[in-house]
């Protein structure tokens, strides 16, 4: 009966309230980034409501799910806050071969939702999401006309060994996989370029690759029917980029 009721009390929050959320990568049992979550999840209940939870708090109801491959923690805000939790498993399925496009959703103006709030079924990224078919992930515009982001990844691309992606003044969410390869690329010398991309520079583009929590960094194959894309420095870049959050983890960063 405590739990048909809890679900029941959840169900009523959700309706007449909004969901904001975050999603955490495990590796081997230990959180990556769990501080860095925390605080987007805080940043993210800022706009809403000025109810908070502790770090402890969030860190318990992460590690109830250490055993999967990764956990969503849900705040639900109606008035009061209630928070959730979902683990899941994803890397028993392997990615073959990324294709994405580009969407015919526009990307939500800043000024209207905010990047960085992340919340359940926000509108643009969410019909991106439905309407992408087959394909990996869609890239969404802005406003002008910019490259802003997938509808789950942030988008990088290389042009004759320089990677260049869409800075945080483009309206991105500012991702905290994209963060920690920006920092690796930067270690390991890559020439590194964050500001205003255009649509037709991704057509000329010699690699893609797309970034996210659940799978670090995604060498692209293509985009649409026509363009293909050479991945040689996309999958050293994620190659490096999972040992690089593993020694990162081992030292307790």
């Amino acid at each position: 009966m405590q739990q048909g009721k809890f679900q029941e009390d959840l169900l009523d929050s959700i309706t007449r309230g909004i969901v904001v959320y975050e999603t955490i990568r495990f590796y081997d049992g230990i959180p990556f980034a769990l501080e860095e979550h925390y605080k987007r999840f805080l940043n993210s209940l800022s706009y809403i409501t000025e109810n908070k939870v502790s770090f402890k708090e969030f860190e318990r109801y992460v590690m109830k799910y250490s055993s999967y491959d990764r956990v969503k923690v849900f705040g639900i805000i109606d008035g009061s806050l209630k928070l959730f939790a979902l683990g899941e498993n994803f890397l028993n399925n392997p990615i073959n071969e990324v294709n994405i496009d580009v969407s015919e959703i526009r990307h939500a103006d800043p000024s209207s939702i905010p990047p960085n709030l992340k919340s359940v079924g926000r509108p643009d990224l969410y019909i991106a999401r439905l309407k992408k078919g087959k394909y990996y992930d869609v890239i969404l515009l802005g406003s002008r006309g910019q490259v802003c982001e997938g509808s789950f990844s942030n988008v990088f691309f290389i042009k004759d060994g320089k990677v260049i992606t869409p800075s945080v003044e483009s309206g991105i969410l500012e991702g905290i996989t994209r963060k920690n390869v920006i920092e690796m690329l930067n270690e390991f010398g890559y020439e590194v370029e964050e500001r205003i991309v255009e649509l037709k520079e991704l057509f000329y583009a010699d690699e893609i690759f797309l970034t996210h929590t659940s799978r670090g960094v995604v060498p692209v194959d293509s985009m649409g029917k026509r363009i293909f894309y050479s991945k040689e420095i996309s999958l050293e870049i994620s190659r490096n980029f999972e040992e690089y959050i593993n020694e990162k983890i081992r030292r307790g960063i």
